[in-house]
């Protein structure tokens, strides 16, 4: 554990570092983005850290750029810079900014009522979609955020098996509710051994007796699991995952990795849960369980499925998810199938599915082109680096490693270039996000002068990120 000494230095480096680097970028960071610093400037005397959500401020150095309006695979600051948008709202934005089909849809169901309190047969409607493509959906129940919806899931599975304790992975990021909020970052000094991590909170205000409810294991290592899982099988409800993670970059999951996953939940009596809140109707259309073949217990869903708006599903088997009602397992939410996001969801995966998938194909083929550019440039300009994931999301990694496969590689990222790498992209055009743990992510809207103009940009900023500071 750091002494309070070592921290205090820590902390004060880094402002020093931040300070440096921001009296060098000044000039021109007044001159292209004032706009933005003085939004920021006005937000934080309003919104605490200036944001209502702590990744739109988190590793953005000096301060974060805000958008403005965005259009397909393009968005616009508020100093109208344009850029080229692989942040794509996170993911949710998968056909690309103000498709014209969830336009079209969202001003139809306005006429008729924003939300109407009662079951709709279109949250019939799309629940049926929704089953047609995901192998587990055999129930389906909306809520409003991909929090809501793991937080249901897992009150399900405790529910259905009687017992406490769920199993979640180093480095996995679930939402914000308390019970997956453990090890979603585990700094070195601190995190154990790579076979046995240390249970760490990741905020204050989460209390001890959560704790005792979840337990850490390692990614990728289906041995390493086992033993977590035989320590305790006695109490344990369900097994929750991302299929491809997510949250740490991309990191997609080895050979049968999650076939042995369900084997193991089945041999230890607790449901299996993936959160496909990247990976669902994104990667294919019944998302990571199609796509690896492995049928989870419990699935749930948000981003992609309602095409930017607020919208979260739980999918999963028909035993389980019929002991949802009045007198069993509890499930609510004012908003939950709220009658616009319906409308966007249904627009949304209508253009999804459309002629056998032809634009999650498209997000493959186009994330691929870039993916394999990326590789070249990085091997021209002699950077120890590797780029990782499928055609939709990837990330790349400033590394020597030849493959990322759980959190504790990522540890072995060079971050600081990576920064300096997005910044000097932002300059010729392209965002995403600064910090090296999150990802980049093609919509269907990315088309062939998208992938060249990122290409471009890519050799501009990876031949000056060669040159000495």
């Amino acid at each position: 554990m750091f002494t309070q000494v070592e921290a205090e230095y820590a902390v004060n480096q880094a402002k020093i570092d931040i300070e440096t680097r921001t009296a060098r970028q000044l000039p021109t960071l007044l001159t292209n983005f004032s706009g933005s610093l003085a939004l920021y400037e006005e937000a934080k005397k309003h919104l605490p850290a200036g944001a209502s959500s702590n990744v739109r401020v988190y590793a953005h150095d000096p301060f974060p750029i805000s958008f403005q309006k965005g259009q397909g695979s393009k968005v616009w600051d508020v100093d109208n810079n344009q850029y080229v948008d692989l942040l794509s709202s996170y993911g949710a934005v998968v056909l690309g900014h103000a498709h014209p089909s969830i336009l079209n849809a969202l001003n139809a169901q306005i006429r008729n009522g924003t939300m109407l309190g009662t079951t709709t047969e279109l949250e019939v409607e799309v629940a049926k979609k929704i089953q047609s493509a995901v192998p587990c959906a055999e129930m389906v129940s909306f809520a409003n955020t991909g929090t809501e919806a793991t937080m249901e899931a897992i009150r399900i599975a405790r529910a259905f098996t009687g017992r406490d304790k769920i199993v979640k992975f180093e480095g996995h990021y679930h939402g914000h509710h308390d019970y997956v909020l453990f090890s979603v970052e585990s700094p070195s000094a601190v995190a154990g051994l790579e076979q046995a991590p240390t249970k760490l909170p990741y905020y204050p205000g989460i209390p001890d007796g959560i704790s005792r409810s979840v337990v850490v294991a390692p990614w990728n290592d289906p041995v390493s699991l086992e033993r977590v899982l035989k320590r305790n099988a006695s109490d344990l409800a369900a097994i929750i995952t991302e299929p491809v993670m997510g949250s740490a970059g991309v990191i997609p999951p080895k050979d049968d990795y999650l076939k042995s996953v369900k084997e193991l939940a089945e041999k230890y009596d607790a449901l299996l849960i993936f959160d496909e809140v990247l990976t669902g109707f994104r990667i294919a259309p019944g998302g990571a369980q199609e796509f690896y073949g492995v049928k989870p217990d419990l699935a749930c869903y948000a981003k992609a499925l309602g095409g930017g708006t607020p919208i979260a599903a739980v999918a999963g088997r028909r035993d389980v998810m019929g002991m949802i009602g009045p007198g069993k397992i509890g499930y609510g939410g004012t908003y939950n199938g709220n009658s616009m996001c319906l409308a966007a969801a249904n627009a949304t995966l209508d253009e999804l599915f459309r002629d056998d998938a032809a634009a999650i194909r498209h997000m493959h083929l186009a994330g691929a082109e870039i993916m394999e550019g990326l590789r070249e440039l990085l091997s021209r300009y002699d950077h120890d680096g590797i780029v990782q994931g499928m055609g939709p999301m990837f990330q790349l990694y400033f590394t020597s490693a030849r493959k990322i496969q759980n959190y504790r590689h990522t540890l072995q990222s060079d971050f600081e270039k990576f920064r300096r790498f997005r910044n000097l992209m932002l300059r010729r055009g392209v965002y995403f996000h600064p910090d090296g743990t999150e990802r980049m992510m093609i919509s269907a809207a990315h088309d062939d002068s998208d992938v060249e103009s990122i290409l471009s940009a890519a050799e501009d900023s990876l031949r000056e990120l060669k040159k000495p500071n």
